[in-house]
């Protein structure tokens, strides 16, 4: 794999040389054999169809939106013009960093991720930034796969469809399709996310450590989704429930009642965001958003149902909710300050800025909790299929034959034999 990467990267450099979307096409097409080199046990049909469903995603991206849609993203493409070479970006980056520490912006410390990829292929076109962004997808659905795996200890009705349907689901996700097609730090983020929690459940603390710290650069509360994925696969729910606890609580000291209210509404808006209630929420743009937000509404009902049916869901679906509810009470915190600091009026339903974002490193485990509730409703409809199949094929009792030729009672008396 490591061998067919370096090959990869320099047929790639040759053919940008020549023309930068082209490079881009021949970019996908070359990591389908790579996408194949990774171990996907029995999956490769929804691994096929997911691959082809985000190739259809970028393609559509690329002709119809810019991946610089907002401040953030020109910032990050500005710092690709500005320096020219690798080695200037850098010794910017580092002294800024050892300027300012922990308080160093996200710009130079994104740049280190994304900034080699650029001047190593030598492109300037702010859409080559779908190829970067397409191969951490790929990297968050492996690890997301592996860890589930591997950690996953909770009753399912169905091991197979719970991992296809995470696998396909991630790659189909209008969210991701979205935030991966943008020049941003998010998808990266969730990336960081998921490898710090692989880094804890295999208790490599020391490279668990240098990899946090640079992923709290990027997001401050990076240890909160990285706590929430470690929780859930070691299934300490205590620790869980100590963690909202905590979260609450300065939540509550910090702003007070309407925090906590805003918690409870932004734990139902992780779900449902964007809002499907909203007609322009149903507009070109955002319309397979609100569908996504549609089909999480769908499984949460589910859900509940599923809590209600099995008592082996329970234990699942308890840590989701106290893990979701700690993590917007971090979500609302930010927001609250972000609000504040730009000196706006913070209410009830003030959740901050552009929250499709800040739910994103958490989406992964949205995705687990809707192929959890998938297989245990398939299990449902199933049982209800088989004991109706069961009411209709049974036997009648013996009462209920009709006597007859060849039916005969059996406590009838014997008729003699003819010639007796």
């Amino acid at each position: 794999m490591i061998g067919y990467v370096l090959l990869m990267l320099l047929l790639e450099k040759g053919i940008f040389l020549l023309d930068e979307r082209m490079g881009i096409i021949s970019f996908f097409v070359l990591l389908l054999p790579l996408f194949c080199m990774i171990r996907w046990p029995d999956q490769p049909f929804l691994l096929y169809i997911g691959f082809c469903v985000m190739l259809i995603g970028k393609f559509v991206y690329a002709l119809t939106a810019t991946p610089l849609a907002g401040p953030d993203e020109n910032h990050y493409y500005e710092q690709v013009v500005t320096y020219l070479g690798l080695n200037d970006f850098l010794n910017y980056a580092f002294e800024h960093i050892s300027t300012y520490l922990f308080n160093s912006s996200a710009y130079p410390i994104f740049g280190l991720m994304y900034m080699p990829f650029f001047k190593f292929l030598d492109v300037s076109d702010p859409l080559v930034i779908i190829t970067y962004n397409s191969v951490m997808l790929i990297w968050i659905a492996y690890l997301i796969y592996a860890l589930n795996r591997s950690f996953f200890g909770y009753e399912q009705a169905n091991r197979r469809m719970y991992e296809g349907w995470i696998i396909l689901g991630l790659f189909v996700s209008p969210s991701f399709m979205m935030m991966t097609s943008l020049f941003a730090k998010d998808v990266t983020c969730v990336a960081l996310g998921l490898y710090c929690t692989h880094l804890l459940l295999k208790r490599k603390y020391v490279l668990f450590l240098l990899v946090m710290l640079y992923a709290t650069g990027l997001r401050d509360y990076a240890i909160v989704y990285t706590l929430c994925f470690y929780l859930l696969f070691t299934k300490r729910f205590k620790t869980a429930v100590a963690m909202l606890v905590v979260s609450a609580g300065v939540l509550a000291v910090k702003i007070g009642g309407l925090g906590i209210v805003n918690a409870v509404l932004l734990t139902a808006f992780l779900f449902l965001s964007p809002n499907p209630v909203n007609p322009e929420n149903w507009e070109t743009n955002v319309m397979y958003r609100s569908m996504e937000a549609v089909a999480m509404l769908v499984a949460l009902a589910f859900a509940v149902l599923m809590f209600i049916r099995y008592k082996e869901t329970r234990a699942f679906y308890r840590i989701v909710v106290v893990l979701l509810f700690a993590y917007a009470c971090t979500l609302v915190l930010v927001g609250y300050m972000t609000v504040t600091g730009r000196d706006l009026e913070y209410g009830v339903g003030t959740i901050g800025d552009n929250m499709v974002r800040k739910k994103l490193p958490i989406l992964p485990l949205l995705y687990m909790f809707q192929a959890y509730t998938a297989g245990w409703t398939l299990k449902w409809f199933k049982s209800i299929r088989d004991k109706r199949r069961g009411i209709h094929e049974r036997p009648r009792p013996v009462s209920q034959i009709q006597n007859g030729a060849g039916h005969r009672h059996p406590h009838s008396p014997s008729l003699p034999e003819a010639g007796a």
